[in-house]
């Protein structure tokens, strides 16, 4: 594990800048990282998609993804191409009224661990 820091107070939790897509693929917005946690970051991921600043304040980096499928806030065209030439499939959710309180997608998502017995 190795630590980054964030430097831009409108990005103030990690999963508001950074998202992995898969083993490597990362989605992420540059400009929320100091020198340091930049080139973590690019020394970590194979496959780096910068967003822009402006798709970056509309929380495009958090995503719920599950295998090729991701769930976003819409209004990215640009973007939204990039990750379907990489074979994913973007689902646009209007979540506007929670990026008002600082979150979108992965804000809303309770992960439920489910425990299987080895006699079902």
């Amino acid at each position: 594990m190795l630590p980054v820091e964030l430097v831009n107070d409108r990005f103030y939790h990690l999963d508001t800048c950074f998202c992995p897509l898969d083993a490597k693929t990362v989605l992420w917005y540059p400009g929320a990282f100091d020198r340091y946690g930049r080139k973590v970051i690019e020394n970590l991921a194979d496959d780096l998609i910068a967003v822009s600043e402006k798709d970056a304040r509309k929380f495009v980096c958090n995503a719920v993804v599950l295998g090729k499928s991701i769930v976003m806030q819409p209004g990215s065209p640009a973007l939204t191409r990039t990750l379907e030439k990489r074979g994913f499939t973007i689902y646009p959710v209007n979540l506007s009224e929670f990026l008002k309180a600082g979150g979108s997608a992965k804000c809303l998502v309770l992960h439920l661990n489910r425990r299987v017995s080895k006699s079902s």
